[in-house]
């Protein structure tokens, strides 16, 4: 069961003095996701966590709020967070890409250190030939390589460091990026976390999805409805939203359409 909790602050009026705190449980469901919404009204006082802990209990770790929610770090309260659909999503929109652009001769590089993404791999060699990969899980890959050349004549290239990145068009990396890439400026990177360097590129990691309507309805209106999604994604069973390609997304300062963003990448790949 998921769990999301609200603190509702009441801040003015005198007969504010004269109401105790109280909390609100609701519960809610849709196919296998189970919510309980609990509502914290604080009138005066200090916010009562053992109280809350009551209804929250074992999902004190992990439970859904909004960002700007202050959890004392002594309660044993912390807020959830997966990147499992954003890691997804940037797979997704890899591959919308590819497929829209339609040309082969792009050169595409997927960055994944510890080959967490090699399921990716037999999807991309539909759109390029080779694949680069930059990975220090070199005995994975070799054996994905081989799999690859001998069912699928695809080829898979093997990169220890990030040299091959320079040329590159599309640049999948699915893992947060802790270095400077050394890529051109009009490369694209989609990624699933935002970078925690600067980039040289236009680098993609804020992804938005239509959510289906009975998601719509099962998410509380404090709740932004993409985290909401990731909870469900991670931790709900929701695994159908793992197949939307993302409607809008965006590097921090630009929002992009799916039409902007492959009009810009079909400019990358046919420049000459």
């Amino acid at each position: 069961m998921l769990t999301a909790l609200q603190i509702e602050e009441h801040q003015s009026g005198f007969f504010r003095f004269l109401r105790h705190n109280r909390i609100r449980v609701e519960h809610r469901y849709c196919d296998a996701a189970a919510l309980k919404c609990v509502t914290y009204e604080h009138y005066r006082g200090r916010i009562g966590w053992t109280a809350i802990d009551r209804f929250v209990k074992a999902q004190r770790n992990r439970v859904l709020c909004p960002p700007g929610l202050e959890l004392p770090a002594e309660s044993g309260y912390k807020r959830f967070v997966s990147h499992e659909l954003d890691r997804r999503m940037c797979e997704n929109a890899a591959l919308y890409l590819l497929r829209e652009a339609d040309r082969r001769g792009c050169k595409v590089v997927l960055i994944d250190t510890g080959g967490d993404s090699i399921g990716i791999c037999e999807h991309l060699t539909a759109y390029c030939d080779p694949l680069y990969v930059v990975t220090k899980a070199a005995p994975l890959y070799a054996a994905q390589s081989e799999y690859l050349l001998n069912e699928k004549g695809a080829a898979l290239r093997i990169c220890r460091t990030a040299d091959c990145l320079r040329g590159a068009d599309l640049i999948l990396a699915p893992e947060q990026l802790t270095e400077r890439l050394p890529c051109s400026a009009d490369a694209l990177i989609l990624t699933a976390e935002k970078p925690a360097v600067r980039q040289s590129c236009t680098s993609i990691y804020d992804y938005e999805i239509e959510l289906p309507q009975k998601y719509r309805e099962l998410c509380p209106d404090f709740l932004d409805e993409m985290y909401f999604a990731s909870a469900l994604y991670a931790a709900a069973q929701a695994h159908e939203l793992g197949s939307e390609v993302f409607t809008r997304c965006g590097d921090g300062v630009v929002l992009h359409t799916r039409r902007s963003l492959v009009s810009a990448f079909k400019n990358r790949v046919n420049s000459p």
